[in-house]
C-alpha cells in the first residue's frame, strides 16, 4: 500500500509537481497532498525591487518575457528565471545603446530614464556620457547607414543617433604666431597652416588628419621618438654628441650645440621626415672629415674653428635643401675615448690652466708693481708741489712782515726828528728792541744767558771813607 505525501505551503512558496506525461504547479498558502508515483519540489516565488526586472523564459515554447518590479510572483511549470537584472538608470548627460537580437536594430536611449531591456534585447554599448560640445571641443561623428562623416561644433551636449558613432572627441587647434602645422586632406595633398595668418584657431574638417613626424631624440639622435605636430619656426637649440678620429689617430668624443632654424616648412616636409636627424648626420660626416686632417694639438688649439668651418660651408647646399639653416654651431666639450689618452690630455689641459694662471699671477702683481710706483711718483710730485707753494706762501709773508716793520721802523724815525743825528736814531732804535725782546724772554719758560756787554754789567770796588 502507497502512502501520499502531505505538503504544507506559505505564502511565497510554490509546489512543482511532475508526473509521468507533464508538469503543473500549486502556489501557496495552502497544503497539498501528493499521490504517490508524483514528484514534488517547493520552490520559491520571485520577488522583484524596483530597481530590477527578470528575463523569464518558456521551456516549451522557448519564448521568453520580461517581469518588472516591483512584483512579487510564481512561475508556470515550464517557466524558468535566465537571469535578474539591474534597471539601466542614465542621468541628464548620460546615453546607452541597445540592440534587438531577433531583428538587428539598434535603440539608442537617453537620460533621464529608467531603461528595461525587451525581451530579445541587450547591451550593445554600456552607459556612456555625452560630449560636451563648447567653442573648443567638437565631436566627428560617422553614420553606419552609408559611411559619412560630419563634424558636429554646436554648443550643447551632444548624443549620437541610433545609427552615428563617435568617432573621436576634437579638441580646437590653437596656433601662436611662430607656430605651423601640416594637415593632410581627404586627397592626400598637404596644406600648411601658419598662425601668423590669422588661422590661428580652427578645426580639422572631415577627412583630414595633422601629420605627424617623428624626429630624432636625446643628444646621440639614436631614437626617432619626438612626435611633432605643430612646428615651431623660432630658433632653437639643439645638442648633438658623437666620435671623431684625428689625423694622429686619436680618438675622441665631442659634443657640439647647433642653433638652428627652419625656414621653409614646405621644403622641409618635401624632403625629409627627420630634419634633427638629418642635420646632425650630416654635420658630423663633415666635421668627421675636417678633424680628420688635424693632428690632436692643432685641433685642441682651434677647435671651434674646425668645426664652424666644416659647417658654414656656402657651397654646401644640403640645409637649403632641407628647408633648415644654421645660424652657428659651438663646441661645448672635448674628451677622449680612451681612458688613458684622457688622462693624458687632462694633464695637458691642466698643465695649459696653470701656466695661464701664472702668467695672470705675474701679470697681476706687475700692475700691482706698476700701481704702487705711480702712487710714490704722484705722492712725491704732490709733496713737491707743497713744498713750493710753502716756499711761496713764506716769501709772501715775509715781504708782508717786512714791509710792515719797513713802515714802522721810518714812522719812528720820522717821529724822532729834530737835533738828532742818524746815528742816535739808530741807537734808541736798537735799545727799544733789546728791551722788547729781552721782555718777550722774560715772560717765557726759556732760559736767558747774557754777557757783560749785553747788559754793561761793571764791578767795582770801593772803600769806606
Amino acid at each position: 500500500m502507497l502512502i501520499p505525501w502531505v505538503y504544507f505551503l506559505k505564502e511565497e512558496e510554490q509546489l512543482l509537481l511532475e508526473g509521468f506525461t507533464k508538469k503543473w504547479t500549486v502556489n501557496g498558502p495552502g497544503s497539498v497532498l501528493v499521490k504517490p508515483m508524483i514528484s514534488a519540489r517547493v520552490r520559491r516565488g520571485v520577488s522583484l525591487s524596483p530597481t530590477e526586472f527578470a528575463k523569464i523564459r518558456n521551456l516549451l515554447t522557448g519564448n521568453i518575457k520580461v517581469e518588472k518590479g516591483p512584483c512579487f510572483f510564481f512561475l508556470e511549470a515550464y517557466e524558468e528565471v535566465l537571469k535578474v537584472y539591474d534597471v539601466i538608470v542614465l542621468r541628464h548627460n548620460e546615453y546607452v545603446r541597445l540592440i534587438d537580437r531577433s531583428t538587428g536594430i539598434i535603440r539608442l536611449v537617453t537620460g533621464p530614464t529608467n531603461v528595461v531591456l525587451s525581451a530579445t534585447e541587450e547591451i550593445l554599448q554600456p552607459p556612456s556620457a555625452g560630449v560636451n560640445i563648447d567653442e573648443h571641443t567638437a565631436v566627428l561623428v560617422r553614420n553606419t547607414s552609408d559611411g559619412s562623416l560630419r563634424l558636429v561644433t554646436e554648443n550643447k551636449v551632444f548624443f549620437p543617433a541610433a545609427n552615428e558613432e563617435i568617432e573621436e572627441v576634437r579638441r580646437k587647434i590653437l596656433l601662436e604666431e611662430h607656430e605651423s602645422v601640416v594637415i593632410k586632406g581627404k586627397d592626400g595633398k598637404f596644406r600648411i597652416v601658419s598662425g601668423s595668418k590669422n588661422e590661428n584657431a580652427f578645426f580639422l574638417a572631415p577627412y583630414e588628419t595633422l601629420l605627424c613626424m617623428r624626429w630624432s631624440s636625446g643628444i646621440h639622435k639614436e631614437k626617432r621618438d619626438l612626435k611633432i605636430t605643430h612646428i615651431d619656426s623660432r630658433p632653437k637649440f639643439m645638442w648633438y654628441e658623437f666620435g671623431v678620429r684625428t689625423k694622429d689617430n686619436v680618438e675622441l668624443i665631442l659634443g657640439v650645440t647647433f642653433f638652428w632654424q627652419i625656414d621653409n616648412i614646405e621644403q622641409m616636409i618635401r624632403t625629409t621626415d627627420d630634419a634633427p636627424g638629418d642635420i646632425c648626420s650630416h654635420a658630423r660626416s663633415m666635421i668627421i672629415q675636417s678633424v680628420s686632417k688635424s693632428s690632436l694639438e692643432a685641433f685642441l688649439d682651434s677647435f671651434n674653428d674646425v668645426v664652424r668651418d666644416s659647417i658654414n660651408d656656402s657651397a654646401d647646399p644640403f640645409y637649403v635643401a632641407r628647408g633648415v639653416r644654421i645660424h652657428s654651431v659651438e663646441v661645448r666639450s672635448v674628451s677622449c675615448k680612451d681612458e688613458s689618452t684622457q688622462s693624458i690630455l687632462q694633464e695637458i689641459i691642466q698643465e695649459t690652466t696653470n701656466r695661464l694662471n701664472r702668467l695672470q699671477k705675474q701679470q697681476s702683481e706687475n700692475e700691482v708693481r706698476l700701481n704702487e710706483v705711480k702712487g710714490n711718483f704722484e705722492i712725491e710730485r704732490q709733496k713737491g708741489d707743497l713744498l713750493e707753494i710753502q716756499r711761496e706762501n713764506a716769501i709772501k709773508v715775509a715781504k708782508t712782515t717786512g714791509e710792515s716793520e719797513a713802515m714802522r721802523v721810518a714812522q719812528f724815525f720820522e717821529t724822532l726828528s729834530g737835533s738828532l743825528s742818524e746815528q742816535e736814531k739808530i741807537n734808541i732804535f736798537n735799545t727799544l728792541k733789546k728791551v722788547e725782546y729781552i721782555d718777550k724772554l722774560g715772560r717765557s719758560n726759556a732760559n736767558m744767558f747774557f754777557t757783560p756787554s749785553d747788559v754793561d754789567l761793571r764791578i767795582e770796588a770801593r772803600t769806606k771813607g
